[in-house]
């Protein structure tokens, strides 16, 4: 079996067919006007075709997409409102990224923290001055 390179110089779809393929089946031979098939050729519609792959349901990615985004949501309030908590408590060991994002979106709560970290740090300081004095007056 050779092969040789393809060589088709006529328009596309205006070439008369010349040749016919050959037929295991049949012995006669093909005209120009003829198209003849294979056995094999006749039972390729019968086989089963190759299922294809379904896609994922997009209702429920996105349903859950969203219900992921609510909980985050959910999870990044609570943070916030912990933080505040610890901050008026004075518990405070420092704020997470959420509760940054919202104090510095949010005018007066960034200055309602700040006066309650100063007033804080007022408190603690006064502490510190009061076991100092206790300390000396045990002496």
């Amino acid at each position: 079996m050779q092969i040789q390179a393809y060589r088709n110089t006529a328009a596309p779809y205006q070439q008369p067919a010349t040749t016919a393929a050959t037929s295991t089946a049949s012995a006669t031979p093909a005209s120009a006007s003829t198209v003849t098939l294979s056995n094999a050729a006749k039972q390729l519609p019968q086989v089963d075709p190759i299922p294809q792959p379904h896609g994922p349901d997009l209702g429920k990615v996105k349903a859950g997409v969203e219900q992921y985004a609510h909980i985050q949501a959910t999870k990044m309030k609570y943070q916030v409102a912990s933080d505040m908590v610890n901050i008026a408590m004075g518990t405070n060991d420092g704020i997470s990224a959420p509760t940054v994002y919202y104090l510095s979106h949010n005018d007066s709560a960034r200055a309602a923290t700040v006066g309650q970290m100063a007033n804080q740090q007022q408190v603690n300081t006064l502490q510190a001055y009061v076991d100092a004095s206790e300390s000396i007056r045990t002496c």
